[in-house]
């Protein structure tokens, strides 16, 4: 009866100390509860180099194996691993962000200065559809539409530069369903956005202030990461696969591979 009795107690002890080493570790950052518990820590990184001129918009190629890279000077390109270039939708525009509908693997990207937000039609890209112009802030200069990321829900992201600093949300569906005015926040710019799913958090690159932002998708800055070894981070991806978020540098032509732990 008390070897039963002192069973029990020990039986009793482990479960406590068990139930507690699930409760702290349910806490803790590698398996956060909520966006505003998530913080990734940052590594080292490594770089690329490609031949698109002027890159400035990232997001994952159709077939996964590699980028679609926005240009400044002659539409988007295809940037793989290693970083071989070439031309996927070739255009004299000012293309200042790229991004993909996972599902339909449809492209859509940003013309700067026109304020013009177009669709790609997968599969040969071939037709090109415009979706949209944002006629009231960054029309004909060049403080316009640097970013744009696929959301959810049939939902785009979309960000201005700056005067002012704005992130647009639009329905496939409706048209423009919200707008958050962030000039006066920590963000000197929108130089570009990627949504995270499997976070539900937003990442905006800022070049003015060679920074990359961790934030809520209404573009409230949770967490600043310095990327003061870029010149010109214009365009950024976050990749699980690799545990790491690609930058790349508008004046260089180079895409930095940043490594990051509880990604």
């Amino acid at each position: 009866m008390r070897h039963s009795r002192t069973l029990l107690a020990i039986l009793a002890a482990y479960l406590v100390l068990a139930a507690g080493a699930c409760s702290h570790k349910h806490l803790t950052p590698e398996t956060p509860d909520t966006p505003e518990n998530y913080r990734p820590v940052m590594g080292n990184y490594s770089e690329i180099n490609t031949t698109c001129s002027e890159p400035s918009g990232l997001c994952l190629a159709p077939n996964g194996d590699g980028f679609l890279v926005a240009s400044d000077a002659n539409g988007i390109h295809h940037v793989t691993w290693t970083g071989a270039t070439t031309s996927f939708y070739n255009s004299k525009i000012d293309c200042e962000g790229v991004t993909i509908d996972p599902k339909t693997k449809d492209v859509y990207y940003v013309f700067e200065n026109k304020q013009e937000v177009h669709r790609l039609v997968a599969p040969d890209y071939k037709k090109d559809e415009l979706l949209y112009v944002v006629k009231d802030v960054g029309l004909g200069t060049n403080d316009g539409l640097e970013g744009i990321t696929w959301y959810k829900d049939n939902t785009l992201l979309i960000g201005n530069q700056k005067k002012p600093v704005v992130l647009i949300t639009y329905s496939l569906e409706k048209g423009e369903t919200g707008r958050k005015d962030l000039t006066g926040s920590s963000l000197m710019e929108i130089a570009d956005l990627c949504y995270d799913p499997v976070r539900d958090v937003l990442w905006i690159a800022d070049s003015k202030s060679r920074t990359i932002n961790l934030c809520t998708t209404e573009g409230k800055v949770m967490a600043t990461y310095s990327v003061s070894f870029i010149d010109n981070g214009e365009g950024i991806y976050v990749d699980h696969a690799h545990s790491c978020i690609w930058v790349c540098d508008d004046t260089t032509g180079k895409i930095y591979k940043i490594n990051f732990t509880n990604l």
